[in-house]
């Protein structure tokens, strides 16, 4: 497969009023052969850029950053992975926000990787959490909470945090308590999520009646991150586990 690559050329640029701000008068591209081939010739420098920015990407992405304890995998009704992420979640909302969240919701595949036994690197998390995903925080009224729920039960379990127990029949809720407490209908409940999800992707059409959406900018990558930094700061490993959080009856 050749690799080609848009060699961009500015070819004029001008002085906006007297202010020191340009623009873009005109603009041409061309092709630049990467590899050779039977008819063409490798561009050297061109190989010799792409390199080098390869060797420094290869050496951040190797990093080791810390140490699991066990192979995390991700899947329903719970998982180790989608445990660990959405208590890392609820973990880092209750510390950002005035009076913490209610309730972590993390979707099964915003995972695109297992968590591998022993040394992690950067690398690892870039691969599980391959996708751009920010933290985002809703408003949700305890009668949408439940919608969510049924949701839940419908697809048979997500992530969620460990201060809730849901237990579904016959893809229903037989019944739900956060921090050991039925959900109020008429209470505002605070949720930690995603973008993605807080959109209503991925069922979850219940989080487009929310009713206030603050989307924090900082993505769930980074603070998978910065939670294994801190754990090996601390001479900690990472470790999950499966605590009953969902329970499916036949």
């Amino acid at each position: 497969m050749k690799f080609k690559s848009i060699y961009l050329v500015l070819t004029a640029l001008c002085l906006f009023s007297c202010k020191p701000a340009y623009r873009i008068a005109e603009m041409k591209g061309s092709i630049v052969e990467m590899n050779d081939s039977f008819d063409a010739t490798p561009h050297t420098q061109m190989q010799s850029l792409v390199q080098s920015y390869k060797v420094r990407l290869d050496k951040e992405m190797n990093e080791v950053i810390g140490t699991s304890e066990q192979l995390m995998d991700y899947g329903r009704p719970e998982s180790l992975l989608t445990n660990l992420t959405s208590d890392v979640m609820k973990a880092y909302a209750d510390e950002h926000l005035p009076d913490g969240a209610d309730v972590a919701v993390m979707n099964v595949h915003g995972h695109r990787a297992t968590m591998p036994k022993g040394p992690v690197t950067i690398g690892n998390l870039y691969e599980i959490y391959s996708f751009d995903n920010t933290i985002t925080y809703l408003d949700l009224k305890g009668t949408d909470l439940k919608k969510m729920f049924d949701a839940y039960a419908h697809i048979g379990g997500a992530g969620i945090s460990s201060n809730v127990k849901l237990v579904i029949q016959n893809r229903k809720v037989k019944s739900v308590l956060i921090d050991g407490k039925p959900i109020d209908d008429n209470r505002l409940y605070s949720i930690v999520t995603l973008d993605y999800l807080a959109e209503g992707n991925d069922h979850m059409d219940a989080f487009r009646d929310a009713k206030k959406k603050t989307n924090s900018g900082i993505t769930l990558r980074d603070i998978m991150i910065d939670f294994v930094k801190e754990k090996t700061r601390r001479g900690e490993s990472i470790s999950s586990r499966l605590d009953g959080r969902i329970t499916l009856i036949p």
